[in-house]
């Protein structure tokens, strides 16, 4: 089922923006991609290494999504591992089959970034953590070294997960901590993870300078996303849904000491709470320095978050209320995911499509914001009829103020617009200075991009 519902219409929309990036980096020839990776952009580093040979298998958007879906795929068995090894086999399964129709698990499994790779890199590694402090042995220290040390590099916040880990342990008394194969394990993280420290250190960051600082809204915005992947309607009721399993967890978790129950058992319930919420308060404590919060990268709280709900739904009491429950978030997480596989916020192979059908190579392509220069032509370098009548492409920004005088007299200009709110002013202005010259043709409307042809005026 859950191969199914990742693969299902998984070429169907178009690449949007980080995708895009994602197809351009992995495409660069050696020299550049490897130093392109040290000097500029070493997040996610891992999947673009992936992501270059399997572009010989071709350029859609499904065969180069299904990359990501492998990964999303092979997280369900570990889910059951996982929920197996920590509360018994019933968990086990409710919270692999929760993870098969979670819509943010699906959702990452039919994108081309590597947040699915992360998913089970957390996964294999927070299984690795628990058979670590139960079995404590110097293989299992190796393995879970690697494993944590791997999630770095899928990304940057993956730092977070064996700190979660380590904050977990603050429930375990000290004679239960297996001291030696820890320090062991911490010291095989600490040298896979210094390359990427070093990398966040020295890299500049002003790719996610567009996060703004933490508010009550992006709070909820992460809620959303980790109950429903988004939405308004159906996202905020499943969101309500779970927050009251949450409710029912933490109930749970509060009576753990007055219930008698072993400290084994407490430390369990405690490494998936630090699972769900370490990472999201060390971000917020974080972004006090420089804003880092925002709901995409906290994908690593997903599977915490998935067990403290099955935990929640195995609280309820009544075995019509549990099923209930069960019901109710599959088939919610079901209806969200189905309208998701329409749900298209940047079409740009159709925007792309309409200008190699339709422009000449004596035209001009006036790109606002400039990011779409990169998007466009990038998807352009990989669409049938690609070289054919290519425009010259015109980037505006505050880095290219002479962008009238690119122009070149050229009888037809067409203005791409990008992230453009209808009182955005230095757009507005872009259009005014055009109409001094040219004649306003015709408009076409893509989702989240519009494209403007202009005549010039005789």
């Amino acid at each position: 089922m859950g191969a199914a519902l990742r693969l299902i219409a998984l070429g169907y929309k178009s690449f949007w923006i980080d995708e895009i990036a994602s197809v351009a980096i992995a495409r660069r020839p050696a020299p550049f991609f490897w130093h392109f990776l040290w000097h500029d952009e070493g997040n996610m580093a891992l999947y673009y290494v992936l992501l270059r040979p399997w572009l010989h298998f071709g350029y859609g958007e499904g065969m180069i999504r299904a990359l990501s879906v492998i990964p999303g795929v092979a997280s369900i068995p570990v889910m059951y591992l996982l929920g197996r090894r920590l509360f018994g086999r019933v968990t086990g399964i409710l919270a692999a089959a929760l993870l098969a129709l979670s819509p943010p698990a699906i959702a990452v499994s039919q994108g081309a970034r590597a947040y699915s790779f992360v998913v089970l890199a957390v996964l294999l590694s927070t299984y690795l953590f628990v058979l670590l402090i139960e079995e404590p042995r110097y293989d299992l220290a190796c393995w879970y070294g690697v494993a944590a040390g791997v999630t770095c590099y899928f990304h940057y916040f993956g730092v977070l997960v064996p700190a979660a880990h380590a904050i977990s342990l603050l429930a375990l008394p000290r004679d239960r901590r297996p001291w030696r194969p820890l320090l062991s394990a911490a010291a095989i993280v600490a040298a896979m993870a210094a390359p990427i420290l070093w990398l966040i250190h020295a890299q500049d960051v002003g790719h996610i300078s567009w996060v703004q600082s933490p508010s009550l809204l992006e709070v909820y915005h992460l809620g959303v996303f980790l109950a429903a992947n988004g939405g308004k309607a159906v996202g905020a009721v499943l969101l309500a849904l779970e927050s009251a399993l949450v409710g029912v967890f933490v109930a749970k978790f509060t009576t753990l000491r007055r219930d008698g129950v072993d400290e084994m058992q407490r430390w369990r319930y405690t490494l998936i709470v630090s699972a769900a919420f370490s990472p999201i308060v060390i971000t917020l404590l974080a972004s006090i320095v420089r804003p880092a919060f925002y709901h995409r990268f906290l994908i690593i709280c997903l599977p915490g978050w998935l067990l403290i709900i099955t935990i929640g739904i195995e609280q309820l009491r009544g075995r019509t209320v549990r099923v209930s429950a069960i019901v109710s978030v599959c088939v919610l997480s079901l209806v969200t995911t189905v309208l998701t596989y329409r749900r298209v916020t940047e079409d740009w192979r159709g925007a792309v499509t309409y200008l190699i059908a339709n422009t000449h190579a004596g035209d001009r392509v006036l790109y606002y914001q400039s990011v779409g220069e990169f998007a466009a032509e990038s998807y352009r370098d990989w669409l049938p009829g690609a070289g054919a009548r290519r425009p010259g492409p015109i980037a505006i920004d505050s880095r290219h103020p002479n962008w009238m005088e690119q122009i070149d007299q050229a009888n037809t200009v067409w203005l791409v617009l990008y992230r453009t709110k209808l009182e955005d002013a230095d757009s507005a202005a872009i259009e005014a200075d055009l109409e001094r010259r040219y004649q306003r043709v015709m408009q076409r409307d893509f989702p989240g991009i519009t494209v403007v042809e202009y005549k010039l005026m005789r």
